[in-house]
């Protein structure tokens, strides 16, 4: 079991992305890294030092270059070793502390946000606030007085 964790953890991340059948594009963007799929074909881009992805090219940039959440490095020194909700982001992306150093953004998927209790991302509904609406009332289509 350890030998098929130690090659799991070694395989790049664009061989788990399977681009059979989807459209050429950008799949998997994260602030450090991004999948690309071409022809079927997944290519993973990692950014380097100093360096973030830019939703306004595609490509990696220089990160004092690029707005927020990729471009804004948040201060961990004395925060608890967690991931962390990006609220000037409505949620939709999270930072991770750790050891007291900034360890980069992430993006939550399309219609979600980061839910710090679990940890992930998560649907608003299930997310207390304020990045969700657990607990909140909601209409209903009852009609009154019953």
């Amino acid at each position: 079991m350890k030998g098929l964790l130690c090659i799991l953890l070694v395989i790049p991340a664009a061989l788990c992305y399977d681009c059979t059948g989807v459209a050429d594009g950008l799949y998997e963007v994260a602030c450090k890294s991004f999948v690309t799929c071409s022809n079927g074909v997944a290519t993973t881009t990692e950014c380097g030092v100093g360096q973030v992805y830019s939703e306004s090219t595609g490509t990696c940039a220089d990160e004092a270059s690029v707005p927020a959440p990729c471009g804004t490095v948040k201060d961990c020194s004395a925060a608890a070793d967690a991931k962390f909700a990006d609220t000037d982001n409505q949620c939709h992306s999270y930072y991770t502390c750790s050891g007291g150093t900034f360890f980069g953004h992430n993006y939550c998927a399309g219609g979600l946000v980061f839910n710090e209790k679990l940890q992930s991302c998560d649907w608003p509904a299930d997310t207390d606030p304020p990045c969700g609406t657990k607990g909140s009332v909601r209409p209903t289509n009852a009609p009154a007085g019953k």
